[in-house]
């Protein structure tokens, strides 16, 4: 189950303590969204050692400058704080899944 943290603070926290992260990052009202989070959390779930929170990019402001993100849905596959793997709109899974088998896996 992919955690909902909405401080800034709390999300580079949470990239600290853990080596690779899943950041999904949805607009208010955004039909696309939530249909890509429900998607993107199950295969998140898929991987035990994955860490993976989301959260709305109107909830924590400063969300934008310090990821670059202006959109929804968006997801960041993180290695050790460090972006590796961005996607957005109708994000490509089969893709992202094979990005994170490859990081689990080395």
């Amino acid at each position: 189950m992919m955690k909902h943290l909405i401080d800034i603070h709390d999300i580079e926290q949470t990239l600290a303590d853990h080596r690779l992260c899943l950041f999904y990052i949805k607009a208010p009202d955004c039909g696309v969204c939530n249909v890509m989070l429900d998607k993107v959390e199950r295969l998140a779930d898929s991987h035990q050692s994955l860490c993976s929170f989301y959260t709305d990019i109107t909830e924590e402001p400063l969300i934008v400058g310090r990821f670059l993100v202006y959109s929804g849905p968006t997801v960041l596959l993180m290695l050790e704080g460090k972006e590796i793997y961005r996607g957005s709109g109708f994000i490509n899974l089969e893709e992202l899944d094979c990005k994170i088998k490859q990081y689990i896996e080395s």
